[in-house]
């Protein structure tokens, strides 16, 4: 209830400050955008984001073979958008689509422990690879003269950092068969909870699941090439749509474009209302646009964030009745069936009076 609160009054805030970021500013912003769209390149725009969603499940893919799992490419594509959708839209640091994505692929047939595993590997190269290009964003920005940003570049490094040391000692435990999640739901105690033992025997293959992956190395290193891949791919997103209203679309402009959206999707507001469109507009404004012009490219990110959203969604809403249906009618486990009453039994009757 109290997450509510809080995501519900932040959501209000944004809301308000998107108010009056387009009240100053949204009319000069609004003819620049209506002055110079591309159609051209308008058209090509779907296409890169099909070729970044179907990169990143094709990572995914990858991953999933090395557990012997070969799910159709399309059904990932499916699932990644799914994902997508939900952690677009819930501000839970990306992490809200997993277990949606967990769940839709154990539905496409593939075991829960392949499913936990292969999500969380992805998951882990696909943060890895954001954090290195994060870096690089925040470089190139300070070269550039945006001084404010020192503290987020030192920011940034110490989570790479964290990162990586957290990768390398889960690493460590998987390859001699310490686990990670069991060890600690045993030393914490969680284990005398009913519903944590239950999972234990899941939560353990899954972790031999993963040493799996990570005992391949060649196949870790060709995933995460397709990662970064993917991340180019978006670029290219940005520089189309930046291009095609006629907006800042240079290199320093795409990967200030970038750097903005991912600052204001690591605030706890949904779909970062307001966030965007402010960070778009400080950002640009350091680098000597008028706010038209950063509001402008905050609109047009908006638009790049309704495209990545709507897929997922409309997905889903097919999806829906099946994965209802499904739930609703799963065999009951014989073993926990209740048993059956016991026949009548049969009532004497009773001798008629004389």
């Amino acid at each position: 209830m109290r997450t509510a609160v809080v995501l519900g009054t932040n959501f209000l805030v944004g809301a308000a400050v998107l108010a009056w970021v387009l009240v100053r500013h949204g009319a000069p912003a609004l003819e620049l955008l209506a002055s110079g769209p591309r159609l051209g390149l308008l058209v090509l725009f779907p296409l890169a984001v099909a070729a970044s969603f179907t990169a990143y499940a094709w990572r995914w893919k990858v991953l999933l073979a090395g557990l012997g799992a070969r799910p159709r490419l399309a059904a990932l594509v499916g699932y990644r958008a799914a994902g997508q959708s939900l952690s677009s839209l819930i501000p839970s640091g990306k992490l809200g689509g997993e277990p949606l994505r967990t769940l839709l692929l154990a539905r496409g047939g593939v075991s829960g422990a392949q499913a936990i595993a292969a999500v969380a590997v992805d998951r882990t190269l696909e943060m890895g690879g954001a954090a290195a290009f994060a870096c690089a964003y925040a470089l190139v920005l300070l070269r550039r003269g945006v001084p404010a940003l020192e503290g987020a570049l030192v920011t940034v490094s110490l989570g790479a950092a964290a990162l990586t040391l957290g990768v390398v000692l889960t690493v460590r435990r998987l390859r001699r068969g310490a686990g990670l999640v069991t060890a600690l739901a045993r030393s914490s105690g969680l284990t005398r909870l009913a519903f944590v033992r239950q999972q234990m025997d899941v939560l353990g293959a899954a972790e031999e699941e993963a040493a799996r992956l990570i005992a391949q190395p060649q196949r870790m290193a060709r995933a995460f090439a397709l990662g970064l891949a993917a991340n180019l791919l978006v670029l290219g997103e940005y520089a189309l749509l930046l291009a095609a209203f006629g907006l800042p679309s240079g290199p320093v402009a795409v990967v200030a474009a970038v750097f903005a959206t991912g600052a204001a999707h690591s605030l706890p507001i949904p779909a970062a209302v307001g966030a965007l469109e402010g960070a778009e507009l400080w950002l640009f404004g350091m680098l000597g646009h008028p706010p038209a012009v950063g509001l402008a490219v905050g609109l047009v990110v908006r638009l790049r964030e309704v495209a990545w959203i709507v897929p997922g969604i409309l997905y889903l809403m097919m999806r829906a009745p099946g994965l209802t249906r499904g739930a609703l009618t799963t065999p009951p486990d014989p073993c926990t069936r209740a048993p059956e009453p016991p026949p009548p039994r049969a009532v004497p009757m009773r001798g008629g009076g004389g």
